[in-house]
Order: C-alpha cells, then sequence, then structure tokens
C-alpha cells in the first residue's frame, strides 16, 4: 500500500517536474530580460545625460559666434569709418598742398626772372621772410 501510494504521488509529481524546469527557465528568461531592460535604462539615462551636455556646449558655442560675429561686425564698420576718415583726410591733404605750394612756386618762379622781395610778398602773399629766403636761394642757383 505505501508503495502504491508513493506511485501515486509520483505520477501526480511527474508533471510538475516538468513544471518546474519550465519555471526555472521562466525565471531564468525574465531575469534576463530584466538585466537587458536595466542596462537598456541606463545607457538611455547617459545618453540623455550626453545631449543634454552637447545642447549646453551648443548653446555656449552659439553665444561664442553671436559675440564674434557683433565683434567683428563692429570691427569692420570702424574699419570702414577709418577708410572714409583717411580718404577725406588725403583729400584735403591734397587741397592743402596745392594751395600751398601754388604761391611758393609762383614766388620762386619770379625770383628766378629777378624779382625783389616787396614783388614777391604783394604778388604771391607769403611773409618777408619766405620771400627773402626764396630770393636768396634762387640767387645762389643763378650764381652756381
Amino acid at each position: 500500500m505505501f508503495n502504491l501510494a508513493e506511485q501515486n504521488i509520483q505520477d501526480y509529481l511527474a508533471p510538475l517536474t516538468g513544471l518546474q524546469i519550465d519555471l526555472d527557465s521562466a525565471w531564468l528568461i525574465l531575469l534576463a530580460s530584466g538585466l537587458v531592460l536595466l542596462c537598456a535604462a541606463l545607457l538611455l539615462i547617459r545618453s540623455r545625460r550626453k545631449l543634454a551636455r552637447h545642447v549646453r556646449q551648443i548653446k555656449y558655442l552659439q553665444n561664442d559666434i553671436r559675440a564674434i560675429t557683433a565683434a567683428a561686425i563692429g570691427v569692420g564698420e570702424r574699419v570702414l569709418e577709418l577708410e572714409r576718415r583717411q580718404r577725406n583726410m588725403s583729400e584735403r591733404q591734397e587741397q592743402l598742398d596745392i594751395y600751398e605750394t601754388a604761391p611758393y612756386e609762383q614766388a620762386i618762379t619770379m625770383a628766378k626772372y629777378g624779382a625783389d622781395v616787396a614783388e614777391l610778398v604783394e604778388t604771391c602773399g607769403i611773409s618777408e621772410s619766405e620771400a627773402e629766403l626764396i630770393c636768396m636761394m634762387h640767387r645762389l642757383d643763378q650764381t652756381a
């Protein structure tokens, strides 16, 4: 009888043993899936942190580029203004050179033809000392 009871218990437990193997496999699969999910979650968190860091760096670089661009535009405008001023100064200098040299050139020409100091002062509008200097220099040219 005891033998028969053991046999009946084994008959009942036989399907459960196969079930036990299937439960162990299911737990292993569940554990492996959980580990994969955990790794994926960690990688996602890491990727998001990197993305946030890269976005901050991009914003920082964009601000730098904006500042550099604004500075370059400012420098460009300043250079253009300086070039304009330089052109104006060059034109004014040429006008002054023409205005200033004209009386002296006329005085030199007159001195070469024998004009005296009083004539140079009166005709060319230069000072008496300038007229004397021109007469002396060009008398030396004529004697040399």
